[in-house]
C-alpha cells in the first residue's frame, strides 16, 4: 500500500518541479525582455521600437517578445507596470514619512534619489509621456491609467494634509498633485536632456524645500524654516 502511494506521489512530485521550473524560465524571460525593453525605449521612443528588436537585444529569437507578450500593447502594459513596481521598492526602501505633506515630500526626495545612476526608467516614462501626445499614439491610454494612480495618491495625502493644518487650505488637491509631478517631470526632463544626470541628485533638496513652501501652511512654513536657519548662539 506504502508503495503504491509513493509511486504515485512521484509524478505529482516531477510535475510540480516541472511547473516551478516552467514558472522560473518565464519570469527570467520576462525580466530580459523588459529590461531590453526599456533601453531600447530610452534610447528610439515607443515609436521607434520593435518587438523583434526587443526579443533579439534581451538574447532571444525575434519572436520571443511576441510569443510572450502577444502584442506590443500588453509589452506597454508590462513597462509602465515594472515602472510603478520599480518606484514604489523605491518608496518602501526610504525612511518612512507620516501621511500628509510629509509623504509628499517623501515621494519627492525618492524621485531624484533613484538608484538606477542612468535613470532608464524616467528615461522611458518621459518619452512614453511625450508621444502621449501624438494623435495617433497607443500609448496615451495605458499613460493615463498610470498617472491616475499616482495623482490619487498625492491628492490623498495633500487633501489628508490640509485636514492636519499641515497644507495651506487653499491648495486644490488635484491641481496640487499635478503641480508636484509637474515639477519633477519637467526638471528630470531639463536635466536629462541637457547630460545633466549628477545635477537630479544635488537639485533634491532645493526641489524640495520649493514645493514645501508652495505647499505648506504658514505655521508649518514659519517651523521648517526655522528649523533649517542656523543658531546665532555661541
Amino acid at each position: 500500500m506504502a508503495k503504491g502511494q509513493a509511486a504515485r506521489a512521484a509524478p505529482r512530485r516531477l510535475l510540480g518541479s516541472a511547473r516551478r521550473l516552467q514558472h522560473e524560465r518565464r519570469a527570467e524571460s520576462e525580466a530580459r525582455l523588459i529590461a531590453a525593453a526599456l533601453g531600447l525605449l530610452s534610447r528610439k521612443g515607443w515609436v521607434g521600437m520593435t518587438l523583434a528588436e526587443v526579443g533579439e537585444t534581451a538574447g532571444y529569437s525575434r519572436g520571443h517578445a511576441t510569443h510572450h507578450f502577444g502584442s506590443k500593447g500588453a509589452l506597454l502594459r508590462a513597462l509602465t507596470s515594472h515602472i510603478n513596481h520599480s518606484f514604489a521598492q523605491e518608496m518602501h526602501a526610504a525612511p518612512p514619512s507620516l501621511p500628509g505633506l510629509q509623504a509628499v515630500l517623501s515621494f519627492v526626495r525618492v524621485y531624484f534619489g533613484r538608484s538606477d545612476p542612468t535613470w532608464t526608467d524616467t528615461r522611458a516614462l518621459l518619452l512614453l509621456l511625450a508621444e502621449a501626445l501624438l494623435e495617433t499614439s497607443d500609448t496615451a491610454e495605458v499613460v493615463a491609467r498610470y498617472n491616475h494612480e499616482m495623482f490619487m495618491w498625492l491628492e490623498e495625502n495633500l487633501r489628508l494634509g490640509i485636514a492636519q493644518g499641515e497644507v495651506r487650505r487653499d491648495v486644490d488637491p488635484a491641481f496640487g498633485a499635478e503641480f508636484v509631478v509637474g515639477a519633477l517631470r519637467g526638471l528630470a526632463q531639463q536635466r536629462l536632456s541637457q547630460g545633466h544626470v549628477a545635477d537630479l541628485c544635488r537639485d533634491k533638496d532645493r526641489l524640495v524645500q520649493m514645493i514645501e513652501r508652495a505647499l505648506a501652511a504658514p505655521s508649518m512654513s514659519a517651523a521648517s524654516s526655522s528649523l533649517r536657519k542656523p543658531s546665532t548662539l555661541p
